[in-house]
């Protein structure tokens, strides 16, 4: 009689390793909370503690093109929220109290760094909304324009050694 035992068959669908935490919902969730916070990912990763750390998310941007797409369509969004608590930071005083009379001042060098910053970020983040100007001024022959009058100049001081 022949005894032989079946072969195992391993399960080869599952991956190797830790499960992800990866789903629709938490992405979702997490998108939903950029666009609508004016907090940076790492702030809101601390409020969160279901959410993975902060260079997980990173990770998951490469790796997931669709989270990637989710994650830059609500850091654009983040920019109007960041509009918003610039004109609330304006409208509360920033004050504090000197240590010498005791007369409450307003700090105006913390009110500028922190608009400052956050006028930074929003023209990374929406470039042609609240980036820097650009002149109507074409200047992309500039550069062969002065080649050009530079080399006109050499060619005639070299004219004028041979005369």
């Amino acid at each position: 009689m022949d005894t032989e035992k079946p072969k195992k068959k391993y399960n080869y669908t599952k991956k190797p390793g830790r499960p992800t935490k990866y789903t629709p919902e938490l992405i979702d969730e997490i998108c939903e909370a950029i666009a609508s916070s004016e907090l940076g990912l790492q702030h809101l990763c601390d409020a969160n503690p279901h959410w993975p750390e902060r260079a997980r998310i990173f990770i998951w941007r490469r790796k997931y093109p669709e989270f990637k797409l989710k994650y830059d369509k609500a850091k654009e969004e983040q920019t109007d929220v960041c509009l918003e608590y610039m004109q609330e930071i304006v409208n509360e005083p920033h004050t504090y109290t000197d240590k010498d009379t005791g007369d409450k001042r307003v700090d105006v060098a913390m009110l500028k760094v922190k608009l400052d910053n956050m006028k930074w970020q929003m023209a990374k983040l929406k470039p042609k909304k609240f980036g820097d100007a650009k002149s109507d001024v074409d200047t992309s022959h500039a550069a062969e324009s002065q080649k050009a009058l530079e080399h006109e100049k050499r060619l005639e001081e070299a004219y004028k050694k041979d005369c």
